[in-house]
């Protein structure tokens, strides 16, 4: 239906509008409209944004088609990785003198975000990506993701149509979602329902690395909003309190962060006097409890674009944020920036790196304790919906090893084991991790592993085998030692 495909188009409901323009164009495939909008629906959609390629290609041959459809390829290429493909549509474009204006300025950048993209995936970080599961992903957008350091819990958004209102758009009003960790794996998630209501957005973007304390924003029907302050202790939330005018102004305040100590408070604002657009801001504790004027944190940090999402690291030395400036690959990408304690202000500028950076927007990142872990939201295939959330493993850091150690005994009293050892097997894999074998005159045994399911195989001469699944918890369920004592059962017992 071409009216309904074009009410919904209007709509920026870009979702349905997408649905309903694949089945137009397979009866008109030279409609340049049909075309068009499908190209823009899915430049507009938390997918595979290169999709849009082949639709652009078909309008470019046309001597008709606005300028602008160049620059959309240009995107479409740049998104999908094409970079060189990229910087000719974005050239091509550039050389008609015309099209839209702020095409026209963006096209530049966009030019050297592909630059950047193509030095920094010479040299892609050694990570895996892990979707945290059907238990936080949702075939909505699942985003923001804030988890504590030592990942007990974690606090996200979700679009999803829980009970929310819908928009015009066809999306829903967000939520808060909490998972709590039991036996390493987060558990299902929950809405906050002490302040989340279903005709407004409410959305975390802020949390102490100890937790405890989050930053909301709050916004209306008008997508006007503010920040404010949550605090909660074993799952008793209280009233959400708006922070204080220093930082709650007549400009946008959009994400925040607080330190552990609670004495310094990073947020993100399009105030005036700042270097960019959006600009990242400290303010201190004062001794009456107040927040005192924001600092901006200058222009190390800021630039001429925007600059989003602050967390501060566990020890407080590291900030990690977002900006479209820098080293950008496209967009947002997320960068760290260290505390000079001699020169009193955030220096070394660096892009995080590929894959965790992609041309798409990254706007948040959380590390754990010890930095082997981070969280994200990505579009990556296999998902369960658009935007997931997935835990980032940095595989050259030395995961944290649990002890396991125990004595080999035998049912029967007195009666000593010859020849006894045990084997651990890796679940996932099928191959033998190690061969251990205990002290001969003491039967003590220790066996160091890390996170992971394994298979545990004991024997001795003149006893029953024993086999038996172990599973080696992370996250907080983490433990440095466990005892396990091993009875063998004697065959002349039995």
């Amino acid at each position: 239906d071409s009216k309904l495909a074009e009410r919904y188009f209007l709509d920026e409901n870009f979702n349905a509008a997408l649905n309903e323009y694949e089945l137009l164009i397979q009866d008109d495939a030279v409609n340049i409209e049909y075309n068009f909008n499908l190209a823009i629906c899915y430049l507009n959609t938390n997918g595979d944004k290169s999709r849009a390629i082949p639709y652009l290609e078909r309008l470019v041959v046309n001597p008709k088609i606005v300028p602008d459809a160049w620059y959309l390829l240009g995107r479409a290429y740049h998104f999908g990785y094409q970079f060189d493909n990229a910087i000719r549509s974005y050239n091509k474009f550039i050389a008609t003198g015309k099209g839209n204006i702020l095409n026209r300025d963006d096209a530049p950048i966009q030019i050297e975000y592909c630059e950047n993209a193509k030095e920094l995936m010479k040299f892609p970080l050694n990570v895996t990506f892990q979707n945290l599961g059907k238990n936080i992903n949702s075939q909505f957008d699942d985003y923001y993701p804030f988890v504590t350091s030592n990942e007990s819990y974690i606090m996200y958004n979700s679009n999803r149509n829980n009970s929310s209102l819908e928009k015009p758009n066809g999306s829903f009003y967000s939520n808060v979602y909490i998972s709590e960790v039991e036996n390493g794996a987060f558990q299902p998630s929950k809405v906050i329902k002490s302040f989340c209501s279903n005709d407004n957005s409410e959305e975390i973007v802020g949390l102490k690395n100890i937790g405890g304390k989050a930053i909301v924003f709050k916004s209306n029907l008008n997508n006007e909003g503010d920040l404010y302050e949550l605090s909660f202790k074993n799952n008793e939330f209280g009233d959400l309190k708006k922070l204080d005018q220093n930082i709650n102004t007549k400009y946008s305040e959009i994400a925040a962060c607080v330190s552990d100590d609670e004495s310094k408070l990073f947020f993100a604002s399009d105030q005036d006097g700042g270097y960019g657009g959006i600009d990242l801001y400290l303010c201190q504790k004062l001794p009456n409890g107040k927040w005192s004027s924001p600092f901006n944190l200058g222009p190390i940090v800021n630039t001429e674009s925007d600059e989003d999402f602050p967390n501060i690291s566990p020890d407080g030395n590291t900030l990690y944020f977002s900006s479209k400036g820098h080293t950008s690959m496209g967009g947002y990408d997320i960068f760290t920036a260290n505390w000079d304690e001699t020169k009193k202000k955030f220096t070394g500028i660096q892009n995080i790196g590929y894959p965790i950076n992609t041309p798409e927007d990254n706007m948040n990142f959380r590390i754990s304790n010890n930095k082997e872990f981070g969280y994200i939201s990505s579009v990556r295939k296999g998902g369960y919906g658009n935007l997931d959330l997935y835990r980032v493993k940095f595989n050259r850091i030395e995961p944290r090893y649990t002890v396991i150690k125990g004595i080999l005994k035998n049912d029967v009293e007195r009666q000593s084991l010859e020849d006894a050892y045990i084997q651990i097997t890796d679940q996932e894999t099928d191959e033998i991790y190690g061969d251990y074998a205990p002290n001969e005159i003491t039967m003590r045994y220790v066996i160091i592993l890390p996170p992971g399911k394994y298979y545990m195989y004991v024997s001795a001469e003149g006893h029953d085998e024993i086999m038996e699944e172990l599973e080696i918890y992370d996250k907080a369920s983490y433990k440095h030692e466990i005892d396990k004592d091993i009875i063998l059962k004697s065959v002349s017992g039995q």
